[in-house]
């Protein structure tokens, strides 16, 4: 973020509006762009003070006067019952309503050919939920594509999905599908390298259709599209209630901070819906990882919650994870510190492991204290 980048935020800072973290962040310490602040500020207070000096306009004073005969007659008759035959009465009623049924078609077509985002939901075979998966369809190079992981008991299934062509009323989506059988419980990061030897599936959707696509090893999966005018705040439960279940941990965006700095600021969701020993863990390049449990565990020291807010202390500092939702109905949690963690030593596959980069997960505490982890 540089001033040219800020300028643009610093009068939507004197309306009284939030901005991005990055802009807030150069403003603060940037004297240039706080001279620039306070000159808006400064312009904002004297056009105020300029229409305060404005002459107030008097308002008239309204004379009010008993109603003569004349005006009374007119009134009642504006209140009197007026008579319709009844076939009129009838067609003026078919009438109003199939204008209001027509305006509301029109309405409703109109809408469904607006949304800017596709929404896919995978029926696997034999599986009771459904998974969820949100794409941008206004040509966007950036978000037109979704990556998809699902850990089954008997393997891991891998997808990879792109928006080609949208009509407005009909979207395009390629397709790509991987069974891995036996490897449930390991965790990937995606690449390209993945899919070598997957071939793709097009597809071609109407909102509502229903389509199938078979994977080797699994069978097929069944495919159906939606258009939707926003992303929903979680993409993969997008029915998700403020409060979180009894048995659930999640993680939506978090930003770690320690003593009032913020040293990891996270996007994306990590949530877990079974485990009883559901723990976070948070990998910061230079820092080690911190383990944050629902349950207690050798090492670790007592926090509390409170909303999407955890409140623990470490070493002489004090931290506040803060996060975009409710993160657990419990009321505290057990917080480790290990400063020595590496990826590329812990990780199953090292070279899918990097240490430069940031981490987070909910798992069962049992596979994080594993001396492997598989990712």
């Amino acid at each position: 973020m540089n001033c040219e980048m800020a300028e643009e935020y610093i009068s939507a800072l004197c309306d009284g509006q939030r901005i991005p973290q990055l802009a807030a962040e150069h403003i603060g310490t940037c004297e240039m762009c706080q001279r620039e602040l306070n000159e808006y500020a400064a312009v904002g207070a004297e056009l105020r003070r300029l229409a305060s000096l404005e002459e107030a306009i008097p308002v008239a004073q309204l004379e009010w006067r008993p109603d003569s005969a004349k005006e009374r007659r007119w009134r009642q008759r504006g209140l009197a019952t007026m008579r319709v035959p009844k076939l009129a009465f009838g067609a003026m009623l078919i009438a109003i309503i199939a204008l209001s049924s027509g305006l509301f078609m029109v309405r409703a077509k109109a809408g469904a050919a607006t949304g800017r985002f596709l929404e896919l939901k995978y029926k696997l075979p034999s599986a009771q939920k459904t998974n969820i998966c949100v794409m941008r369809t206004d040509g966007s190079q950036k978000d037109n594509f979704c990556d998809f992981v699902h850990h089954g008991r008997e393997g891991l299934l891998l997808m990879n999905t792109r928006v080609i062509a949208n009509s407005g009323d009909r979207a395009q989506v390629v397709v790509r599908a991987k069974y891995i059988p036996g490897a449930g419980d390991t965790e990937v990061n995606y690449s390209e390298a993945l899919f070598t030897d997957v071939p793709e599936n097009l597809l071609s959707l109407e909102p509502g259709e229903k389509q199938e696509i078979r994977v080797a090893g699994l069978g097929a999966i069944e495919v159906e599209g939606q258009y939707l005018d926003h992303i929903p705040v979680l993409v993969s439960l997008p029915q998700e209630t403020l409060d979180p279940n009894p048995q659930e941990f999640r993680v939506v965006a978090p930003v770690l901070v320690r003593d009032n700095q913020v040293i990891a600021n996270a996007d994306g969701e990590s949530i877990d819906t079974g485990d009883s020993d559901a723990t976070l863990m948070f990998y910061l390049p230079g820092e080690g990882r911190y383990l944050i449990s629902v349950v207690p565990f050798e090492g670790a020291v007592e926090g509390s919650v409170h909303l999407g807010k955890i409140r623990f202390s470490l070493d002489g500092h004090d931290y506040l994870l803060l996060t975009s939702m409710p993160i657990t109905v419990a009321e505290r949690v057990w917080v480790k510190h290990e400063p020595d963690f590496k990826p590329s030593k812990r990780m199953v596959r090292p070279s899918d492991a990097r240490d430069d980069r940031t981490i987070y997960l909910v798992r069962s505490l049992g596979k994080l204290e594993e001396q492997k982890i598989q990712h």
